[in-house]
């Protein structure tokens, strides 16, 4: 009898498996496109002659999936999770065909906001199936399984994009230009896995789009993020105004929407009454704002500091994914064994303040103590991630998950976004105000940054401390947040019977 239950726990893993292999395809995907651009993005912008433009290659694509991000999860709660993973997959391969096929940077820019229409769906829709198909004391391990994905796509995407735009033809065929390319194949390949595989058990609540709450959260989306991005630009003054407004506004008329639609909003506001489900998407918004200005900062300090190359200096961020590993495996065994979850939100926290305060005493000391507090970074990252991804889904019930699972997402998402924007912002600032450096010459990610003087060198870390010091005290706000989280212990079990298969 023993013999049997294994042999019956073995095929279930068996077919779980193949439903999230798809999902795995497209998150890797997704993952590796917003990462391999970074590296890339000066090459692809000065061979179609606008190098100056080359933020709104990640602007257009991060402002797209900040958008739909919660659309895909909500829409999903009605329309099943197969169908919605399809249409995403499918925007995301249009796009990166227009972008390969650019000609002009503006048909490049549209290409990748394209992209980014369908890669909202791929991240949210994976974490909402994992919710789908295994109780939450189970989900642990299999969000462990995304989260190695992720980051080895987030780690390699760097690489692979510097590597790629350096060759001047591949087959023929601009270096560049394969970036886009290489989505198409793996890409189908995940359709037909989702097709075959991906059928999920749900029960479906159907109702009409709330067009105007999408539509003022656009404007306060596009709004911020445009604002963020030109904080370190010549963007005139009366231009950022308008943006401020423009964001005020539609935030406003957000929130006046999604209060009279109430439970047919797209963002339902009644859902941040809940308070393991708000405290827990502030968390992951201030845990991805910490990831990525640990992930942002620590190449820089390799160059400026220690003089070493881009590649070399990339190379510390694999002891952050190493921390994200063990943080993410650890939380998935407490959670698997125990259930409990509070626990792991405040160690993932106090994790990132202790991260950033070590990096910010041992700026100029030496790579051990830099590469202890990245290690740190990416083991509160990991925790904080097992944490959220598995309460914002439960907080809301089974007839919510896929809002619940997306709207984590999207806040994650906006956090690194922000503290991406901001961050650099403030650290490129003080850095000109402090020595005079030239804003081109700081900004380049070429091989200047490496043969700065002393005198430059000391001026970048004292800019710099200052954001690592403040970015540690967020994250200690954040323990206390995390403090108020309701005591007590995920389910065994599903929290509905009622299921329907879409």
């Amino acid at each position: 009898m023993k013999h049997t239950s294994t042999d019956q726990t073995a095929s279930d893993q068996s077919k779980i498996l193949q439903v999230l292999s798809g999902l795995a395809l497209g998150m890797f995907l997704s993952a590796l496109d917003q990462t391999v651009i970074s590296t890339a993005s000066p090459t692809i912008a000065t061979s179609l002659g606008h190098l100056s433009g080359q933020s709104w290659l990640i602007t257009s694509y991060l402002g797209a999936t900040l958008i739909t991000t919660p659309i895909y999860g909500r829409l999903s709660d009605g329309f099943g999770r197969r169908r919605l993973f399809v249409i995403a997959l499918s925007l995301f391969l249009i796009g990166s065909a227009m972008s390969a096929g650019a000609t002009t940077f503006s048909f490049l820019v549209f290409g990748r906001s394209i992209q980014g229409l369908g890669a909202g769906g791929l991240f949210s829709l994976a974490f909402a199936v994992i919710a789908d198909l295994v109780p939450p004391r189970e989900r642990g391990r299999y969000t462990l399984f995304f989260v190695a994905i992720f980051g080895s796509a987030s780690l390699l995407g760097p690489i692979f994009g510097g590597f790629i735009a350096s060759a001047a033809k591949i087959f023929g065929i601009a270096g560049w230009r394969w970036i886009f390319a290489f989505n198409l194949p793996i890409g189908l390949l995940a359709i037909g896995l989702a097709l075959r595989y991906l059928h999920v058990p749900q029960r479906l609540i159907r109702q009409r789009l709330d067009l105007a709450g999408v539509l003022s959260f656009a404007v306060f989306i596009v709004s911020l993020l445009v604002l963020s991005e030109s904080s370190n630009s010549s963007l005139i003054s009366s231009i950022r105004l308008w943006l401020a407004i423009a964001g005020a506004t539609g935030l406003v008329g957000f929130i006046l929407v999604e209060k009279r639609m109430a439970d047919r909003a797209f963002i339902p506001l009644f859902f941040f009454r809940n308070r393991l489900f708000a405290i827990t998407v502030f968390i992951s918004a201030i845990a991805g704002a910490g990831m990525i200005i640990g992930l942002l900062i620590t190449p820089l300090v390799a160059q400026v500091q220690y003089g070493v190359s881009a590649v070399t200096g990339g190379l510390l961020l694999l002891v952050t994914g190493f921390g994200n590993l063990l943080g993410s495996g650890f939380g998935s065994r407490v959670i698997t064994k125990s259930g409990r979850y509070r626990e792991l939100a405040i160690a993932g926290l106090v994790a990132f303040a202790l991260g950033f305060l070590i990096f910010a005493m041992t700026l100029d000391s030496g790579f051990i103590g830099i590469s202890f507090a990245v290690f740190l970074l990416g083991v509160g990252s990991g925790l904080v991630t097992q944490f959220a991804s598995v309460t914002a889904p439960y907080a809301l019930g089974d007839e919510h998950l896929g809002a619940g699972s997306s709207i984590n997402t999207f806040a994650r998402q906006f956090g690194s976004v922000m503290g991406a924007g901001f961050s650099l912002a403030v650290l490129f600032q003080s850095w000109k105000f402090r020595d005079g450096i030239n804003s081109k010459l700081i900004s380049t990610q070429n091989g200047s940054l490496r043969h700065l003087s002393s005198a430059a060198k000391a001026s970048f870390a004292d800019a710099a401390r200052p954001v690592l010091l403040y970015s540690g005290v967020i994250m200690l706000v954040g323990v206390a947040i995390a403090v108020l989280l309701p005591r007590g212990v995920l389910d065994a079990g599903h929290r509905s019977a009622s299921t329907v298969a879409d």
